[in-house]
């Protein structure tokens, strides 16, 4: 993560890099008796503040990471980012609209089942794995062809934090 100014100094280009260009955190109660845990209504606040820093919607992403460290949260990941409706994330996967091929490829890392759930590390996980997206970097049965923006939607606790980021290619 770099400024213009410290891309310079590190002589790198920005054509090499991608830009956070939204993000935001959002909290929820961790008491369940306070909320419905199958609608992150906390998660759904930071992805529409990220996405609202962005200057983007929904349907400008088509690449996406999510926090799937229970099968659940791939299907409610996929409507924290605004690709289905509540109770309708399950249907986006099994339709094939999440495949590399799809509308929008999600969890094309394989997601934590691939890579672990390294504490901390998996939000940075989910940003490398956009970036390298986003750069064409990926091998190309997972590549998505044309990325062109990014989400990523990380999680803490029971669903109660939440950190949520846009990414696009550098401009």
């Amino acid at each position: 993560v770099a400024t213009e100014e410290g891309l310079k100094k590190l002589g790198v280009a920005k054509a090499d890099c991608v830009q956070i260009a939204g993000y935001a955190q959002a909290t929820d109660s961790l008491l369940r008796s306070d909320r419905d845990v199958l609608k992150a209504e906390g998660a759904k606040i930071a992805m529409n503040n990220a996405y609202r820093m962005a200057g983007l919607t929904p349907a400008d992403i088509n690449v996406a990471e999510l926090h799937d460290c229970f099968t659940v949260m791939g299907a409610i990941g996929t409507e924290v980012i605004g690709k289905a409706e509540y109770g309708k994330g399950a249907q986006y996967w099994v339709d094939g609209k999440a495949a590399p091929s799809g509308e929008c490829g999600i969890n094309t890392s394989g997601g934590l089942i691939a890579k672990g759930h390294p504490i901390g590390a998996t939000g940075i996980a989910m940003i490398g794995w956009c970036a390298w997206q986003l750069q064409g970097k990926v091998p190309a049965e997972l590549q998505v062809k044309n990325a062109r923006a990014a989400a990523t939607f990380n999680i803490g606790g029971p669903i109660c934090a939440s950190v949520c980021t846009v990414l696009t290619p550098a401009s």
